[in-house]
């Protein structure tokens, strides 16, 4: 039986227990998944599991109920449903809750680019070879490097389907490949660790030497690190570093933050909130991104929402509950974390858009600090956007990291952190579902020696 025939039959059982005046919204998710870790030249780990269940939303007079199961089993969905039911009648009404209606028009989005057929045909002995591989490979070719720590490959395959009462049926398949490597670096006594890693739909776009290459070359970065002087220097954000920088700031253009007044966005739409050179898009139809799909997690279309263009703020993102609050379309941007929770406002494939300047180019002429690693950004204000982080990195001159820098902390303000960028790179590159290339900003204060 296919997903979207499991998920009709569900949709029927929990009809039967639902009265024709409520709205009801049946979300089927299953799916498998598979990983193996490598760890000092051997296999330490390999965990394979399968799953799925179905998430029922009712809303009746305004009041929603949401209740969950991993059974598709009839009377398992209809008891289900009546707790949902039971769940929305105990809650005040609300007049924005509403299910959204089909749309006339889905995006056209190229299946190849969603799904990859080669997904778990490679046998496990296999991939643990590669990853011994690589591990050797560096261990041979980097003087300074000590071991490998880890080495981790995982897939997974999932199939989403989306049915409610006002006539939305939506259904796709897709996958994911992801590899992490961790490592240790010894110089005169003195030991670091770094890594990197990088998640890819499609399996052949999972370049392993590269992922190999760069958590060596981070973490011999780290050698001989130092403090450097306190003051407001140039700092150049690598890409990964700049990608979590940017999921703070995605926090804030989800218009529920900013109906309540917990984003330092908010009252700003229409001003120029960053440098001239600074365009942010939320793309859900973006070719081969992690959070690609045809629909959000409510059933509507995504699409290509320009956020903040030339510097500009020009839009929010909505879900249909935040969209009806504001009389505003929505953007299809509902996200959940699966069956189990009810959707709301989120970010799809969220990124700073490339610029026309090289990497190298930017390293060349910024005399500052490079970041590898933050530490503590979660503590940053979500309401004035201040922040306050340990940082790791090297310095940078004249195109060459020159030496590795810690116990330093990199204070400022998001809003001025956008304003302040000069420079930005034709180096866009995603880490999940956020992306950015690399950037500098003119000046940021760095309390260090």
């Amino acid at each position: 039986m296919t997903s979207l025939q499991k998920a009709k039959d569900c949709f029927m059982w929990a009809s039967s227990q639902i009265p024709k005046t409520v709205e009801l919204e049946i979300y089927f998710g299953e799916g498998r998944g598979r990983s193996v870790v490598w760890s000092e030249k051997k296999c330490e780990d390999f965990h394979q599991a399968e799953g799925g269940g179905v998430g029922i939303r009712v809303i009746e007079g305004g009041r929603q109920g949401y209740a969950f199961t991993n059974s598709v089993v009839q009377e398992d969905l209809e008891k289900t449903a009546q707790q949902a039911l039971s769940a929305a009648k105990k809650l005040p009404a609300d007049p924005y809750r509403s299910l959204p209606t089909r749309s006339a028009q889905y995006p056209k989005l190229d299946e190849s680019s969603l799904y990859d057929p080669q997904a778990f045909l490679e046998d496990i002995v296999t991939i643990q070879e590669r990853l011994k591989a690589g591990e050797n490979r560096l261990l041979k070719q980097v003087p300074l490097l000590r071991s490998v720590l880890r080495a981790s490959f995982s897939e997974g395959i999932g199939e989403t389907v989306l049915l409610n009462s006002k006539g939305i049926e939506t259904v796709y398949a897709d996958t994911h490949s992801g590899m992490g490597v961790s490592c240790l670096a010894e110089k005169d006594g003195e030991r670091q660790e770094g890594g990197f890693g990088l998640t890819k739909r499609l399996k052949k776009d999972l370049d392993w030497d590269f992922i190999f290459d760069q958590a060596a070359k981070r973490t011999c970065a780290l050698l001989g690190g130092r403090t450097i002087p306190s003051g407001k220097i140039p700092v150049v954000f690598d890409p990964s570093v700049a990608c979590e920088f940017l999921s703070l700031i995605s926090s804030g253009v989800c218009a529920d933050s900013v109906q309540k007044g917990k984003s330092p966005l908010a009252k700003k739409l229409g001003e120029s909130v960053a440098s001239p050179g600074i365009t942010i898009v939320d793309d859900g139809t973006l070719a081969g991104a992690l959070a690609t799909s045809p629909s959000d997690d409510e059933g509507v279309p995504t699409q290509r929402t320009v956020i903040i263009q030339n510097g500009k703020l020009e839009r929010f993102l909505y879900d249909t509950y935040t969209a009806l609050k504001d009389r505003a379309p929505s953007t299809g941007n509902a996200s959940r974390a699966g069956y189990k929770s009810s959707p709301t406002v989120g970010t799809s494939n969220f990124y700073l858009e490339k610029g026309t300047t090289s990497r190298e180019q930017i390293l060349k002429e910024t005399k500052g600090l490079y970041l590898y690693d933050v530490m503590g950004l979660h503590m940053a204000d979500p309401i004035s956007g201040d922040f306050s982080v340990a940082v790791m990195g090297a310095y940078l001159e004249a195109g060459e990291l020159q030496f590795g820098v810690r116990g330093v902390t990199l204070a400022g303000n998001l809003l001025d952190l956008l304003k302040n960028i000069d420079a930005v790179g034709d180096d866009l590159t995603f880490f999940g579902s956020v992306g950015s290339p690399t950037f500098r900003v003119g000046g940021l204060m760095v309390s260090g020696s």
